[in-house]
């Protein structure tokens, strides 16, 4: 009888944290996505916003539920981070370099390096 109710309780919560995201998740899984930014090249244009690419690399860490994820650029190039289930919020500051490959592609199909930083709280509006 004792056991029954601690077993449910149990399952409950397991639900409720595989379903929700934690300060601690949120905080691991942007900076795993800057990390993952900063590796490798990327297709992007200097000219578009990079949401996209933003909020695809925070779910790709793999931490988290992997929905419930907000990434919106504040105009210059930094991206509040943030969900429906925690306070906190990161801004993540992209710096987009392209690599210059030998062909004439259009400029939004050039490779760039990404140079990703992280900082706590939301972007500010310069």
């Amino acid at each position: 009888m004792v056991i029954a109710p601690i077993a449910a309780i149990s399952v409950l919560y397991s639900l409720y944290s595989s379903w929700h995201w934690s300060e601690g998740e949120l905080r691991t899984a942007v900076h795993q996505a800057s990390d993952a930014l900063n590796a490798k090249l990327h297709y992007a244009s200097r000219t578009t916003p990079q949401e996209d690419l933003v909020r695809n690399a925070v779910e790709e860490s793999g931490t988290g539920p992997g929905h419930g994820l907000s990434a919106r650029g504040d105009g210059v190039a930094g991206y509040t981070i943030s969900t429906e289930d925690t306070d906190g919020a990161f801004c993540m500051y992209l710096t987009l370099t392209p690599v210059y490959t030998g062909n004439a592609y259009p400029a939004a199909l050039e490779r760039h390096h990404v140079t990703a930083t992280v900082a706590e709280g939301p972007c500010r509006q310069p």
